[in-house]
Parts: C-alpha cells; structure tokens; sequence
C-alpha cells in the first residue's frame, strides 16, 4: 500500500518506520529497497484489500500518483465493509485503476458499491487489443457529434462485441481504455494521444448492435476530474445522446413511410451515411 497511519496520520513509506494499515488496522512496515517503489507491507499475511497495492504495477501507480496525495486510497465504509478506492474526489467520484485480469464477480461488486465511478483499463495488457481496436473503430466509427471541445467527439460503433473485452462491455459505468501504457507519449502515434471512453451499453445504446464511445486526448483528462467537471459533462452527455438517438428515430420512421424518399433518392453518399448510422440493409425499393 501506497499510505499507512503513522500517529494517526496518513504517510508514505519511510525506511526504518512501522504504521498501521487503513484497512484492518494491523500492524505495517515500511518497504523501501532500490528494485520497487517504496511501500508499506503486513509485518504478517493478513487478508485485507489493501494489499492489492503491492501487485500494482508502474502503469497503476503512475495514474494514481498523478492526482492529490489525499484523493489516492480512499477508504470507504459501504454495508459495513471498508472498500479502498484508488481515487475518490471530495465530490465522491471514484476511479478505478485496472491492468490486471478482473473477474466479472470483483468488478460487479465494485461497480455496486461505489456507482459513481469511471474505470481506467490499461489497453496494452493483450497485445491485440489495439490491433484490433484500430481495424474496427479507429477506421470504422461514425461520428455523432463533437463534445465539450472540437478534439472530443462521439462516436456510435457497430458490432461492438467484436471490439470490447466481454467483461467491459458488460460494465454498468465508463470504462476509459489507455493504450499508451508504458511508452512515452511523445513517441506514440496518433491514437495513443486519446483515451477511449467506451459508454455503459445497456444504459446508453441506440440499437443492439451499436455503442457509444468518445475520444478525448489524455492531456484533458487528469485537469478535467480535479476541476470537477465530470459529473456536469457525463449527465450533460447522456442527455445529449438520448435526444439525438430520439430524433434519429423520428428521421427513420420518416425514411420508411418515404416522407423522404426523394431527398435520400439517388444520393449514394447520403444514403451510405444513414445505412451506416442506421444499419438498414435496404431502405427504398
């Protein structure tokens, strides 16, 4: 774990000190050797939440330590049971930082106990996963609108089982996939600049076939939660998408009883954009 009580204060790991965990209140030492960053350890194995630090890696703790010290490790009493968040702003939001392997049991539980919450994946864990996210969003996604800034836009991806972990898709909040991991930004190409924030798909979809997802680039994201826009931005985004989907629909009714018929007639262009908005395989005779 990355903080200890010491005197009843929040500390990082000193060489030579001994605190008391967070979590269960036993006893910690310090662990501040050259090979990992500086830690505190159970002086025994205990079974407590808490120790899921020590199998952060550099990508986890990297995230983690760009945010206030007393945002990271946040204990949270919830149905009698201490969670420890990785990140809990003082408007309550909660982020959640996931490189390794979750189970779909963990991640429902966590998602029930904090609900205002974003997960931030580590993309380059597997390595086709990007190889597969830019053959089938990257180069085919139709754009909905533009968000909050001209480089934040919104994107409705069919097919979407074909791109997303199963277990993502099956989230209930944001999931924020990083595929930059380890690498310098300034090295990485283009698509590594943006986090990727795939929408709860069975809270906001148009059809069965299609998710939303919006780009931002990784510079904004860290400013934008301590400045405590999200929850503004993200009640404003749904409300946003439910009246585009809503009049999408009333444009398609409109499409097939052909109250627009001559207006699609013969333009390819504009009806290949509403077949790949719409996913109609036929839509005049």
């Amino acid at each position: 774990m990355k903080f200890a009580l010491v005197n009843n204060q929040r500390q990082e790991a000193i060489p030579k000190t001994k605190g008391i965990c967070p979590g269960c209140n036993a006893p910690v030492i310090a662990k501040c050797g050259t090979k990992r960053v500086h830690h505190w350890a159970h002086e025994t194995k205990q079974d407590c939440k808490n120790d899921r630090w020590e199998k952060e890696g550099p990508w986890h703790q990297n995230w983690k330590s760009q945010f206030p010290q007393d945002w990271q490790e946040q204990i949270m009493i919830i149905n009698n049971e201490k969670n420890i968040a990785d990140i809990k702003t003082p408007q309550g939001l909660v982020i959640e930082f996931q490189h390794s392997h979750i189970t779909p049991e963990e991640q429902k539980a966590r998602e029930e106990a904090y609900k205002n919450m974003i997960w931030v994946v580590d993309g380059t864990r597997l390595k086709q996963d990007f190889i597969r996210f830019q053959e089938r969003v990257i180069k085919k996604r139709y754009l909905y609108f533009i968000l909050y800034k001209k480089n934040w836009k919104l994107f409705s991806i069919n097919s979407y089982c074909e791109v997303f972990p199963k277990n993502w898709i099956a989230s209930s909040v944001p999931v924020i996939f990083d595929f930059l991991g380890q690498e310098k930004e300034e090295n990485s190409d283009k698509f590594r600049k943006y986090l990727y924030c795939l929408l709860p798909v069975n809270k906001i979809k148009r059809n069965e076939r299609t998710a939303f997802l919006f780009f931002m680039p990784r510079k904004d994201f860290i400013p934008f939660i301590i400045n405590n826009e999200w929850n503004n931005f993200y009640d404003k985004l749904q409300a946003d998408i439910w009246e585009r989907i809503l009049e999408d629909k009333k444009e398609q009714e409109r499409i097939l009883n052909n109250e627009l018929k001559e207006q699609y007639k013969g333009n390819k262009t504009k009806y290949k954009r509403f077949y790949d908005k719409f996913g109609f395989c036929k839509i005049f005779k």
